[in-house]
């Protein structure tokens, strides 16, 4: 019997079958910090401190800004895990480049991102949107926009912050509805977005942001590189590869 990553067609989240703690359990937090000493662990073990970046967009567009700007470079990474695209921009940068990075993930994931990171005043953990912060640079959604019911609201809420950049990577979109389905995660069911891509292009575009940079995103799924798995899809709906997509704010 194959494996479905995602199962069903639905016009909303309210409509999607769900149970089980999906990323708020102990398995994910888990397996979110495996990943992360696993990348430390290659990080240190390279002469050059250089490691794979394939479609780590984050680390070079920091990098771009930060040696533009005279000040700290302020970033919000939602969905950041515990902090891989910190530690790639920090390795990777040549340059002594001053930043001040927000990761924005569940309660759990945070602590663990707290622990990992004990002493590093450049880096911060949130399990909600922080207050005390006005602006950011950079604002990172990174495979997370697609488990978000709001989407429309969370994306028009962040340019409150009024980034110069948002960036939105391994996103399900193509030339096909928008549609929300479930996706199988161990004995969880988590609703999930497949996008029509010119209907972000327009909700960006209409909070005053433009497109300038799109590209296909190539991860691995179910152990392998290809187009995401959706054979079990009429062609209609199948997204094709998921793409990573660079907003920045017009002038005014």
């Amino acid at each position: 019997m194959s494996f479905n990553i995602w199962e069903g067609i639905y016009s909303s989240f309210a409509e999607c079958p769900k149970c089980g703690d999906g990323f708020s359990s102990e398995r994910w937090s888990n397996q979110q910090f495996d990943r992360i000493k696993k990348l430390k662990e290659e990080i240190k073990q390279s002469g050059e401190k250089i490691v794979g970046c394939q479609n780590g967009l984050l680390p070079v567009l920091a990098a771009v800004v930060g040696s533009d700007l005279k000040n700290k470079v302020r970033i919000l990474d939602f969905g950041g895990g515990l902090g891989n695209s910190y530690l790639l921009m920090t390795c990777g940068c040549i340059r002594n480049i001053d930043f001040e990075f927000f990761v924005m993930e569940s309660q759990e994931v945070c602590e663990k991102g707290m622990e990992f990171f004990k002493g590093d005043s450049q880096i911060h953990f949130y399990s909600s949107l922080p207050k005390e912060i006005k602006n950011f640079d950079i604002i990172h959604l990174g495979s997370s926009i697609q488990y978000i019911e709001d989407w429309k609201g969370l994306l028009t809420g962040f340019t409150k912050y009024n980034p110069k950049y948002i960036l939105l990577a391994d996103v399900p979109a193509g030339n096909i509805p928008t549609y929300a389905t479930v996706q199988n995660y161990y004995e969880s069911k988590i609703p999930y977005w497949f996008f029509n891509i010119n209907e972000i292009i327009d909700c960006m575009d209409s909070a005053g942001y433009g497109l300038l940079f799109k590209s296909v995103c190539s991860e691995k799924r179910l152990g392998k590189y290809q187009p995401l798995p959706q054979d079990n899809f009429p062609l209609e709906y199948r997204a094709g590869e998921s793409r990573n997509l660079l907003f920045v704010r017009k002038n005014k």
